[in-house]
């Protein structure tokens, strides 16, 4: 037979396993929704940062489109002028080496026009082939 003092550890034993449970449960259960919610929270924000640098990413595509868009109009631009310049009455006829060298130093600005071969023997800041004429604002 036990000892006289088990008699009241085994009378209150279901009582102190249900506190020890309560307290376990006010102690973990808290913490645990805590963690719930930071997880749920810091998901949100993931998923909100996703969705962010893809909204960012395609901005940034349509900018660079748009500027392409841009430039190939321009450049489409000036080939025209320069074939309705080439193409029109009298674009035979002489014209003044002056005029001639700030017509050619202009055009030679343009991206369109930077590769061609007439281009390409200027000296850069000499103001022409020949050093004559300055060229002028770009056309």
């Amino acid at each position: 037979m036990l000892e006289p003092g088990w008699g009241i550890v085994r009378r209150f034993a279901p009582w102190l396993a249900l506190g020890l449970a309560a307290l376990l449960i006010a102690w973990l259960g808290p913490a645990s929704c805590r963690r719930h919610a930071t997880d749920a929270a810091r998901a949100r924000l993931d998923t909100a940062q996703a969705h962010a640098a893809a909204a960012s990413g395609r901005d940034a595509v349509d900018t660079v489109g748009q500027a392409a868009a841009r430039d190939a109009q321009s450049e489409t631009i000036t080939r025209r002028n320069a074939q309705e310049i080439d193409h029109a009455k009298g674009a035979d006829a002489a014209v003044d080496a002056a005029v001639d060298d700030a017509g050619i130093a202009s055009l030679c600005r343009r991206a369109a026009y930077r590769d061609r071969q007439r281009c390409r023997l200027r000296q850069p800041g000499a103001g022409g082939v020949a050093g004559g004429g300055g060229g002028g604002p770009a056309a």
